[in-house]
């Protein structure tokens, strides 16, 4: 009943999410081919990085023939097996004791990442499989140094596993000049000659425009999935587009005088009589406090800044110039999407797109263009 009033309800009574499915399907297919047709497994931690992943796990699935996902957890890997019936689910954070029942049942791919974790794979799901992850140079999840050094000199250590995929991943990706990115691909190489015949996976968004020399088997996108641009100094791929927007209305125009402030802590003032309106968005909705002041958003064919601190539910904006005489209450506007991308919003800000993008928050109506 609830949901049923809720989908009941004006569309304009809170802002707007609007999630590209046919996009990320065919982001999907331009990173196979900039991957020179590698297996491409597709990101979708976070709820598909917080596009709703049981809307974008089917469209890649059905739609783009993706066969290989990776999430962050076992509850995040056990939601999406509904959506994917016959994939092959892999769990970033690897195993517990107490969850290898729950692995089994719901044919989950551990991706170990300890000693400790090999050994309890190896008592209790020895045949069923899973992927190794070295750790060579981020030093967040992996085996360490030295339990590679350890692993590798002891190959019967895993000799009863059975190991579908070994890989690793890179820190340094979006930075193509940065030498760690040839240190962590001449170790990963290494490795992967003791595993012969096994997949192989490095690269990550921005590993994939690093080269084919990171392909290895299987390429691991998720940003670019989403429109987003891992490379700092490169350009969007050809093929790649925003896969979402999010539009907002405007609440209220406002006249001030010069010397008037806007908004908690006075954080601008008029610098002469100007122009302002009041936008239906905030930072529970995940436009954060570091766009006060810089941000930008784009309002009938032109940008336009925010003004002063953004509030919980609210932003300000000056619309005192010339193409926005025309603005009143009501207007739809955008806040990320095909005019502010993500790179942009990033750039203003000083948050990653990883950032911008996780943060959108459940508040939005959501709607999916569907794949025709």
């Amino acid at each position: 009943m609830q949901e049923d009033v809720m989908a009941s309800l004006p569309a304009n009574c809170q802002a707007t999410l609007t999630i590209d499915l046919p996009a990320i399907v065919d982001n999907y297919l331009t990173v196979r081919q900039l991957a020179g047709g590698t297996d491409a497994a597709a990101m979708v931690k976070a709820d598909a990085y917080g596009m709703g992943l049981s809307e974008v796990a089917p469209a890649l699935f059905h739609e783009a023939g993706c066969r290989n996902f990776f999430v962050a957890n076992l509850a995040e890997a056990v939601a999406l097996r509904s959506y994917t019936p016959d994939a092959c689910i892999y769990v970033l954070n690897g195993l517990f004791p107490g969850h290898e029942d729950y692995f089994s049942a719901h044919d989950l791919r551990p991706v170990i990442n300890s000693l400790e974790q090999l050994e309890l794979w190896k008592k209790s799901c020895a045949s069923l499989p899973c992927a190794l992850h070295f750790d060579t140079g981020i030093n967040r999840l992996g085996f360490s140094p030295d339990e590679t050094v350890q692993l590798l000199r002891q190959p019967n250590s895993t000799g009863q596993v059975n190991i579908a995929l070994v890989m690793s991943h890179l820190a340094c990706a979006d930075d193509e000049q940065n030498s760690l990115n040839l240190r962590q691909l001449d170790a990963f190489r290494k490795i992967t000659s003791h595993f012969p015949g096994i997949p192989a996976s490095l690269a990550n968004s921005g590993g994939i425009l690093l080269g084919p020399e990171y392909h290895f088997d299987m390429v691991r996108p998720g940003l670019l999935l989403f429109g987003g641009n891992p490379s700092a100094s490169q350009p969007l791929p050809a093929g790649i587009r925003p896969a979402f927007t999010i539009t907002g209305r405007i609440l209220q125009v406002r006249e001030l005088r010069e010397g008037m402030s806007v908004g908690y802590g006075s954080g601008w003032t008029a610098p002469h009589r100007s122009r302002i309106a009041i936008v239906n968005i905030g930072y529970a909705d995940g436009y954060l406090q570091v766009f006060n002041n810089v941000g930008h958003l784009y309002l009938q064919g032109s940008e336009v800044p925010v003004i002063g601190r953004v509030s919980m539910d609210m932003l300000a904006i000056d619309i005192s110039d010339a193409p926005f005489a025309a603005v009143s209450e009501g207007d739809e506007i955008e806040l990320l999407g095909q005019h502010i991308t993500l790179e942009k919003a990033s750039e203003l800000s000083n948050l990653s797109q990883y950032e911008i993008l996780t943060g959108v928050r459940e508040r939005y109506q959501r709607v999916y263009i569907p794949v025709k």
